[in-house]
């Protein structure tokens, strides 16, 4: 089932330096992570886009998947999940996005699917742990509303999604005990930092 409405941005930038290689490309169970992602995020959407950070990052992601939109952040800006995401809501064709990071292949397309059709209304729609940690990375935003507030969220001396967050109107919180209805282990949150994670994660 696809969403209407809806364009799916999967942030693939960023320099890995935990990693020690692009990590978008690195091999899980036979593919390249972004592979996996890109095919879930087909799943939710006809409307996908890939946000990288530079030139060569582009080029391979293009050599992955020539049919895949792929868009490049502007240069000289920090490298970071908010930038990307600026990007990301600034080239989005859709009235939300949602924003989804490379490296979460376990992705659960139900939960997903879920947390889109709660958008109408609502600046951005986030998962939250029962600590108050939430997933900005897994969530739906208003792409205009996200994109002009993301612009102020860049001019802070914090680049965290936390500040995007904190500018956006009726911004509604799911507990991600409603949302283990739909993938028990909350595998859908699983990421990678480390060529261990990866092997944990395979």
């Amino acid at each position: 089932m696809k969403v209407h409405n809806l364009t799916v941005a999967i942030l693939a930038g960023g320099d890995s330096s935990r990693f020690g290689s692009y990590k978008a490309m690195a091999d899980y169970r036979g593919k390249p992570l972004l592979a996996h992602m890109i095919k879930i995020g087909k799943r939710l959407s006809s409307d996908v886009m890939i946000v990288v950070s530079n030139p060569t990052q582009e080029h391979m992601v293009e050599e992955l998947n020539p049919d895949i939109n792929v868009v490049t952040d502007p240069e000289g800006g920090p490298r970071s999940a908010l930038y990307g995401a600026v990007t990301a809501f600034e080239y989005a064709s859709s009235d939300y996005t949602l924003l989804l990071p490379a490296d979460s292949p376990k992705a659960n397309t139900d939960l997903l699917i879920t947390l889109a059709q709660m958008k109408e209304g609502h600046g951005a729609v986030v998962p939250s742990w029962p600590n108050g940690y939430v997933e900005p990375l897994h969530s739906v935003y208003l792409s205009e509303h996200a994109y002009v507030n993301g612009l102020k969220a860049l001019d802070s001396e914090s680049l965290k999604m936390q500040n995007l967050l904190s500018l956006l109107r009726n911004v509604i919180y799911v507990s991600t005990e409603v949302l283990k209805q739909f993938d028990p282990k909350l595998e859908t949150f699983d990421n990678v930092n480390s060529p261990s994670d990866l092997r944990r994660l395979k």
